[in-house]
């Protein structure tokens, strides 16, 4: 009986040790995180320049003949928020920067002007609205790609209205004109080697858009344009001052579609014969007698409408572009 109770009292001394040893490693743990509510108000009025680095290969395709070509790129970029109602308006304009081509035809350099894009978006980034992109041709709408790209892959980095911290993956949806389109982003972690007063985190970013909306409906329909824009990236981001620190990642576009050629005016008929002028009586018919016209072989008619029928119009040649490029954004210093 004394070693049976001796037992019950070792057993329960040894489960209120175990109870007060795990109540102080509950006590010592930190307290549960509280996610954070990341938003762009802090960056209104705010101007952020950067700096883009791009390279890549682009493949292009029109009436079946195929060239490929390699380009590097430095452009420069600015970013601008500002309040537009309930809603955020950023400004994200190409101040300038160079394009070199190199070919089978050799080495080709561009300066890059002007090319401004705006988005209207929701404090925590999601795109509503998009301003801008009216191309006038091709070129102008292959940089109005690339300025959407860069911004979508690193610039404008929707967040959660729920917060968010390590470890967390949402979706967050873009409209682009009637195209709604969603973007994967994961919270990947918080670096250390940056200054805590800017609480950075590293973000991974997916996106697959089609961009067709950039387009003008009649452009669009007269050239059965498509473009597809992909890409995947890793951006460090500020949440103190609602900006991206630094980003890289890769940019897939695939664009599609006819080149424009003018409708072909009817073409000339086949010449007619010249009017014949009055000549004087011929010889043999005297001059009160009425002269007969001369029969017309039977075949002459369908002849002249065979040589008056208009051609088939011309087929307009198809065109395809495939840029795969990688990029690099720093703050422009």
């Amino acid at each position: 009986m004394f070693s049976l109770r001796s037992s019950a009292f070792g057993f329960a001394g040894r489960v209120t040790v175990a109870t007060f040893l795990l109540l102080g490693w509950l006590a010592a743990q930190p307290p549960p995180q509280q996610p954070l509510k990341p938003s762009y108000r802090p960056a209104i009025g705010q101007t952020f320049t950067y700096r883009l680095l791009v390279n890549g290969d682009v493949q292009a395709e029109v009436g079946g003949v195929t060239g490929v070509a390699h380009f590097a790129a430095t452009v420069d970029v600015e970013q601008r928020w500002r309040q537009e109602g309930s809603r955020l308006r950023c400004d994200v304009t190409v101040k300038g920067g160079t394009l070199r081509v190199f070919s089978s035809v050799g080495e080709q350099q561009q300066k890059l002007g002007w090319v401004p894009l705006t988005f209207i978006t929701t404090p925590e980034g999601e795109i509503v609205d998009v301003i801008g992109g009216g191309a006038r041709s091709l070129e102008e709408l292959v940089a109005n790609f690339d300025l959407m790209a860069t911004a979508l892959a690193c610039l404008i980095v929707p967040f959660p209205k729920e917060g968010m911290q390590v470890g967390d993956a949402w979706q967050a949806a873009h409209q682009l004109g009637a195209t709604i389109t969603l973007a994967t982003i994961q919270c990947v972690e918080q670096p250390t080697n940056l200054p805590a007063r800017l609480q950075p985190f590293k973000l991974r970013l997916r996106y697959l858009l089609p961009i067709d909306a950039l387009i003008d409906p009649l452009l669009r329909a007269q050239w059965q344009f498509t473009a597809r824009y992909s890409a995947e990236s890793e951006v460090v981001f500020s949440l103190a001052e609602a900006r991206t620190l630094s980003a890289t990642g890769t940019i897939k576009l695939e664009v599609s579609g006819q080149v424009p050629i003018p409708s072909p005016q009817s073409s000339p008929s086949a010449p007619s014969p010249p009017e014949q002028k009055s000549q004087g009586t011929p010889e043999g018919q005297q001059s009160g007698e009425t002269q007969q016209p001369q029969e017309q072989p039977p075949e002459q008619p369908q002849e002249q409408a065979q040589n008056q029928t208009t051609p088939s119009p011309l087929v307009a040649p198809t065109f395809k572009l495939l840029v795969n490029a990688r990029f690099d954004l720093v703050p422009s210093r």
